[in-house]
This record gives structure tokens, sequence and C-alpha cells, in this order.
């Protein structure tokens, strides 16, 4: 019966959307360019190269040379083989779904074991420097070292999740690279064109889910949210829809109030998560080989932890650099409840998410 009704909600939904499709065909049209130019202006010039160059890296076995200098911190904190460690990195620096697309081809080609590569993928995830510190640290706050500071707690909090996930599994015996180095063209050129298709994927996703947004805020649903969780935390409404529209898509993160201090733990945490647009951009990447229920529980304690670290950063090593700001009449709560606001309603959305997986497998 519950999956009945689940099925039968989804029909509704889909059919609710294709006609507010109609509806709003001109506003919606418009979104759907503007995530275009997006993905043209943006999202591609600073992805697909990364994307073709860490497809060569594991269709190469470069992945196993470039591990190898750090084998002590990857077998003996992170407990995985020293040749894997160069998949954490390139997932540091490269965009949230490049590592997941590298487990997955490695996991298909034999590479590594399953048990292994869903293991990782929590930790491997990120935006990349280069986006934090010009999104969040110069856009937001004017300041590389803000995005630094971000970029650090985010990091902090995978660091953790790895030990976590790391702690009683043993450490793994030192291995001699076995793979032979390929270096040809024919590689290279199979990396160029699995890059071009994983760009595809990626802002096929973008151009949906803004269509869905433009929906969301002309139905009025997300000024309703807004306005009631702006009166829970005393929070500006205009930070409160970005937010919320962040949740959605990341790169809605760009409309928060620009010089607040007091934003940039929640920056550091919505960072952290990356969105249910990229957690589809990351599902769709796995292509069925890799489970993502890991995933997703440890990105949500992520965003928590990222917070708090970051909170701590600021602390540290902010003191009193970037000034509050906070319009007249508007009383800023320091210990604001939306972080866990947020956790609550993504917690929500991913576990439904995963039951309704569970029910396909049965």
């Amino acid at each position: 019966m519950v999956s009945k009704a689940k099925n039968t909600a989804a029909g509704a939904l889909t059919l609710l959307y294709m006609a507010l499709l109609i509806v709003y065909v001109k506003d919606v049209g418009n979104a759907a360019l503007n995530s275009v130019r997006v993905c043209f202006e943006v999202i591609i010039p600073s992805l697909y190269a990364f994307m073709a160059a860490s497809g060569f890296v594991v269709s190469s076995n470069l992945y196993a040379v470039l591990g190898k200098p750090f084998g002590f911190v990857s077998r003996y904190i992170f407990r995985i083989p020293a040749e894997y460690f160069s998949i954490f990195l390139i997932g540091s620096i490269g965009g949230y779904p490049v590592s997941a697309r590298l487990l997955s081809e490695l996991c298909g080609e034999g590479k590594i074991d399953r048990r292994t590569a869903e293991q990782m993928l929590p930790y491997c995830y990120l935006a990349g420097p280069a986006f934090i510190c010009g999104t969040a640290g110069v856009h937001l706050f004017s300041s590389v070292k803000v995005g630094m500071i971000i970029f650090a707690s985010i990091v902090s909090a995978n660091l953790l999740i790895a030990i976590i996930i790391g702690f009683g599994r043993p450490v793994p015996p030192p291995k001699k690279i076995t793979a032979k180095l390929d270096l040809s063209s024919e590689k290279l050129i199979g990396s160029i064109y699995g890059g071009a298709q994983g760009m595809f994927s990626i802002c096929a996703i973008i151009v949906f889910f803004s269509t869905i947004i433009c929906i969301l805020e002309k139905t009025g649903i997300i000024g309703r949210v807004s306005h009631t969780l702006a009166d829970l935390t005393g929070m500006r409404y205009s930070d409160i829809s970005a937010s919320v529209k962040a949740i959605l898509e990341i790169s809605n993160i760009s409309s928060l109030t620009c010089g607040d201090r007091s934003l940039i733990p929640l920056t550091a945490s919505l960072l952290s998560f990356g969105g249910l647009c990229v957690l589809l951009q990351v599902k769709g990447m796995l292509h069925g080989r890799l489970s993502a229920k890991r995933f997703y529980f440890f990105r949500i304690f992520a965003t928590f932890i990222s917070y708090l670290l970051c909170k701590l950063y600021v602390d540290i090593f902010m003191q009193d650099q970037i000034p509050v700001i906070a319009p007249a009449g508007t009383a800023v709560r320091q210990n604001s409840p939306i972080p866990t606001l947020f956790l609550l309603i993504m917690t929500i959305l991913l576990l439904s998410n995963i039951s309704i997986e569970k029910k396909k497998k049965v």
C-alpha cells in the first residue's frame, strides 16, 4: 500500500510539473536559458578539462603512481591502499562529481573493489578551492582568506569522515605497482570523449533543476517556506530564500548577503552539502555500480560538522576583520537554529530517496 501510494504521488507530481511547465512556459524557458548560459560560461570552462584529465589519470593507471608518495597517510589514517589516495586528492580540487566518476570507472574496470569504493565516496566530495574561493570567498566576502577557511572546514570534515570510516579496518599492506602505465593517444582521446559525456549529463541535470526552482518560485512555495523559516530563525528573508534555493542547486549560494560574517559558517555547510542537484549528478556518475546510501548519510553529517568547524576557524583566524551586516530592525541570532532546520529538511528528503530505492530493489 505504501509503495503504491508513493508511486501514485510521484505520478501526480510529474503530471503537475508538466502542467506547470505549460502554465509558466515563458518563465521556465528563461530560467532554462539562463542555466544553459551558466553551464557554458562557468561549469564547462571550470570542470570539463579536469573531467577529461582525471579520466586519463584512471585509464592510463597514473592514479597508482600519484598516490604512492602519500602511502603513510593513506594506509595508516585513511586505511586504504596508497594507490587510491590520488582519488581523494583529485576529488578535493576537481569539483563535486569528479571523484564519483573516477571511483565508478575504477570499479567498472576491476581496479578497486566495490566495498572500498563505496567507503571512499563520502569523503571524496568537494566543490574545489577555485569555486569556493571565487564564489564564497571573493564574491560574497571579498576575501580569498574567507574562501580558504570555508575550504579548510569542509576538507577537515571530509578527513574526519575518512577516519571514522577507516576506524577498525586493518592497515593495508604495502603493494608494488603492478599496473603498467599506458599514456597512449587512444587513452587520451577516450578520456576527452568520456569527459564530454560526463559534462553533458551534469549540464542536463542543472538545466532540469532550474525549471523546478522556477516553478517553485512562481507558485510561491519557496516564498512561503522562506517566510516561515525567517520568522522562526530571525534571519533575513533574502538569505533564507537563497539558502533554500542553494539546497536545491548550489550556485544560488551567490545570492546570500555579501559581507555578513555570520553567514560564513552557513555558507560552508551549504557548500559541504552541495545541493540536491549535485547529489543527483553524483548518483548519475555511479551508473549503478556503487550504492550511494553511505554517501548520503555522511554528507548530511559533513554539513553539520562543516558548520561547526567553520565557526571555530572564523573565531580563531578572522577575529573582527569582517563586519557583521544586519539591516535596521532585524535581529540576527548568532546561535540560529537554521543549520538544524536545513539538516532536518535534507534528512527527510534523502531518507525518502533511500526508501524508494530499497522498494525498487525489492
